[in-house]
């Protein structure tokens, strides 16, 4: 599973959309539409917020488990 392929899952999973999720995790709309691309990855510090947000938000655990092997 790619990097933009967890972000949309977890999108999915808490019904939001990109701009929502930007909010959530303090980014631009357009960080997030890069991300989930594949033109950009996000810093280690968006990692750790992404990881907050999905334990927060009661997101699948094998989505966690991808998502923390990054």
């Amino acid at each position: 599973m790619t990097f933009g392929e967890i972000l949309k899952e977890m999108r999915t999973q808490t019904r939001i959309t990109q701009e929502q999720f930007a909010h959530e995790l303090s980014v631009s709309f357009s960080t997030i539409s890069r991300w989930e691309n594949g033109h950009t990855s996000p810093s280690r510090l968006a990692k750790m917020r992404l990881i907050e947000f999905s334990k927060k938000n009661n997101i699948d655990t094998s989505t966690l488990a991808e998502l923390e092997k990054l």
